[in-house]
C-alpha cells in the first residue's frame, strides 16, 4: 500500500473525468489515494463553459489538492491533455513529489494527422474522426478557446521553474497535440529526473487506446522510483 503518496489525476480541456479513469483505477486498484477533480464548467453544457475562465480551472484542481494535502505526506500531479497545464501550475505552487503530462500541448492541431483520420474514415465509411471534429467544434463557445489560450501562454515560461521529477508521455497518432510539445516540456523542465516516452497505437485519448496498459504501467514504474 502507498498510503503516504497520493495522486491528483486532471482531466482535459472540454472533457471529463472519464478522460482518465482508467488510470484513475489502476492506481486506486495499487493503493494510491486518488482525487480526480471536474473542473468548473466542463459539465457537457456548452453554457457553462461560456463564463468561466482559466483561473476557475486550476482552482477546482487546487481544491482537490488541498483535501489530498490532509491526508497525503507528498503528491504526484498528473494531468492529461490541458490538465497538464494545470498540473504544471499547481506544481511551481505546491512542492510536489512529481508531475507527469500525458498529451499535453504546447503545439496543438496536427493537421496532417486530422487530414488522414479523415480520409480514414472515407476508406471505412465510419466518419467517427470527422463526427468527433464535428462535435468538438459545437460545444466548445468562443470565450474558453481564449482561456485555453491564456492558460498555455501563461504555463509556458512556468516550465523552467518544474524541479521535481517529471514524466512526459505522448500519443504518436496524437491528431490534437503535436508530438514536439513533449519534446518542448521535456526539454524545457528543470528536473534533473525527468523521462520523456512516446507510444504507438493511440490518438489523443490515450488512455482509452491500445497503448493505455503500456502508458499505466510506465506511470506505475514512474511513481514506484519515487
Amino acid at each position: 500500500m502507498h498510503k503516504k503518496l497520493g495522486c491528483l489525476l486532471i482531466h482535459g480541456f472540454g472533457g471529463s473525468t472519464e478522460e482518465v479513469r482508467p488510470l484513475s483505477e489502476k492506481l486506486t486498484e495499487e493503493g494510491y489515494r486518488v482525487l480526480c477533480p471536474s473542473l468548473k464548467g466542463h459539465t457537457g453544457i456548452r453554457k457553462d463553459l461560456k463564463t468561466v475562465t482559466y483561473r476557475d480551472w486550476i482552482a477546482s484542481a487546487q481544491s482537490d489538492l488541498e483535501k489530498l494535502k490532509k491526508e497525503c505526506d507528498s503528491i504526484c500531479i498528473i494531468g492529461f491533455s490541458m490538465g497538464g497545464l494545470i498540473a504544471v501550475q499547481l506544481a511551481r505552487k505546491y512542492p510536489a513529489a512529481a508531475v507527469v503530462t500525458l498529451n499535453s500541448p504546447i503545439y496543438y492541431w496536427d493537421v496532417k494527422r486530422v487530414f488522414l483520420n479523415i480520409v480514414d474514415d472515407f476508406k471505412r465509411k465510419s466518419y467517427d474522426n470527422i463526427s468527433r471534429y464535428i462535435n468538438s467544434g459545437r460545444k466548445l463557445p468562443l470565450n474558453a478557446l481564449i482561456q485555453f489560450r491564456q492558460l498555455l501562454s501563461q504555463t509556458k515560461p512556468l516550465l523552467q521553474e518544474i524541479r521535481c521529477p517529471v514524466f512526459v508521455a505522448q500519443a504518436l497518432q496524437d491528431d490534437t497535440v503535436r508530438k514536439k510539445s513533449a519534446d518542448y516540456i521535456y526539454s524545457h523542465v528543470s528536473s534533473k529526473e525527468k523521462s520523456l516516452q512516446f507510444y504507438e497505437g493511440s490518438g489523443h485519448l490515450i488512455l482509452w487506446s491500445k497503448a493505455a496498459e503500456k502508458v499505466m504501467n510506465d506511470v506505475l514504474y514512474f511513481l514506484y522510483k519515487l
